[in-house]
């Protein structure tokens, strides 16, 4: 299943912390849509997949100002 978050109006590590408990929530292929509003965000992404077991599958611009990104849980 696909889920989705937009997550604009917050700063960090707000973003990483409600995405690091959707996750805990979700099944194993699930996938959960971000939606960020700072290019940082999306590199602190990286990191954070790296550490909860999903897998970054897609990035892109949304706006100038909204970048999404596509999390696939691993486990």
């Amino acid at each position: 299943m696909k889920y989705q978050l937009n997550l604009t109006a917050l700063s960090c590590p707000i973003p990483l912390l409600t995405a690091k408990k959707a996750l805990a929530n979700l099944a194993p292929n699930d996938e959960l849509v971000l939606q960020l509003n700072r290019q940082s965000a999306v590199e602190n992404f990286v990191v954070f997949c790296e550490e909860n077991q999903c897998e970054l599958v897609e990035q892109h611009w949304l706006s100038e100002q909204i970048f999404e990104v596509c999390l696939k849980k691993i486990n």
